[in-house]
């Protein structure tokens, strides 16, 4: 049996044990996290503990390995590996710590306190609060370190009631129960916080009045001007005018021809780039955007890839990758 289907029997195994029993209802420590055993050795990826018994040892070091060289946890390195889907994951080290795994199942907006932009916010973070009577429930979806540091034995929790989601489900209740507040953010959010990178247009009311206002004090000055002063100042405005077009004539006479062909320029003179193409559960479009990137007219954009970094040959970092999505197996 393939490696992929050890693990997905054995996870789909626990998984069934853990939903029969209908784990913890109350996210709370049925232990002291200081407790005497933080002075015994923890393994080196302690957020893998809770699923080392459901997969091969090889796989297990593998990922310990993968994960020490590039900083990330372990658990990702299985999860981005196909080993383990990330609720299979959330769910077996939910209930090593003694608590529930949430899926948002009868989970009103009615049930979170947060405004709709702080919703967006806690989403963000991976931290939600949800009220369950006269309690709050912190609904954690860990990422970076947080599942190192919620399973390391060594370090305590000063949150004694949550539960664990993933992202994509925390994402999903976000969508569902404050699309306005996400709508207005999409299409106002970089004008509001940076309008000089903005290309929204301007409000016309506010445009609408500043040129009301040009218009009366130009009327009220007209009225109220001596003749002297409007015609000085209308001299001084020719002689802008008249100034700022000999200056135009100027410069284009002496602008430079722009040439016809294109200056080649040395490989080495060139900048660096890097190509970051994300994808998630995009299997079907990846030969056409490697396909597209092998198009690219410039000096080593299929260097710097991780794959292709590895390899002498670039394109075929991108066969195998390809190959390993196509294999991906989930449970």
């Amino acid at each position: 049996m393939a490696v992929g289907g050890v693990v997905g029997a054995a996870a789909r195994r626990a998984s069934a044990d853990f939903s029969r029993g209908g784990g913890p209802q109350r996210a709370s420590f049925p232990r002291d996290r200081s407790r005497s055993t933080a002075t015994a050795r923890p393994n080196v990826c302690p957020e893998i503990d809770c699923v080392r018994h459901l997969l091969p040892h090889r796989i297990v070091t593998a990922a310990e390995h993968r994960a020490r060289s590039i900083g990330v946890g372990a658990e990702r390195v299985l999860i981005c590996a196909g080993a383990m889907t990330e609720e299979a994951y959330l769910t077996a080290l939910a209930s090593s710590l003694g608590t529930s795994y949430e899926r948002f199942d009868g989970v009103s907006r009615a049930d979170c306190p947060l405004s709709d932009d702080a919703l967006i916010e806690a989403a963000a973070a991976g931290l939600l609060p949800l009220r369950q009577g006269r309690d709050v429930v912190w609904i954690i979806a860990p990422s970076g370190s947080m599942a190192r540091r919620l399973a390391d034995p060594r370090k305590s929790w000063p949150v004694r009631s949550f539960r664990l989601t993933s992202s994509d489900r925390l994402r999903r209740f976000v969508m569902r129960h404050a699309q306005r507040a996400l709508g207005g953010r999409a299409a106002d959010g970089l004008r509001r916080s940076q309008p000089h990178l903005s290309n929204a247009p301007f409000r016309r009311g506010g445009r609408t009045v500043a040129t009301a206002a040009l218009v009366l004090l130009a009327f009220l000055f007209s009225a109220a001007a001596p003749i002297a002063m409007i015609e000085t100042l209308s001299g001084l405005m020719c002689t802008l005018f008249l100034a700022a077009a000999i200056l135009r004539l100027w410069s284009a006479y002496f602008a430079r021809a722009i040439p016809k062909q294109p200056i080649p320029i040395d490989d080495a003179q060139l900048p660096i780039y890097t190509v970051i193409c994300a994808l998630y559960r995009e299997t079907a479009v990846v030969n056409d955007l490697v396909a597209a990137i092998r198009a690219l007219d410039y000096p080593g954009i299929m260097a710097q890839t991780p794959q292709a970094g590895a390899l002498d040959d670039p394109a075929h970092g991108f066969d195998r990758f390809n190959r390993h999505l196509r294999r991906r197996r989930s449970f």
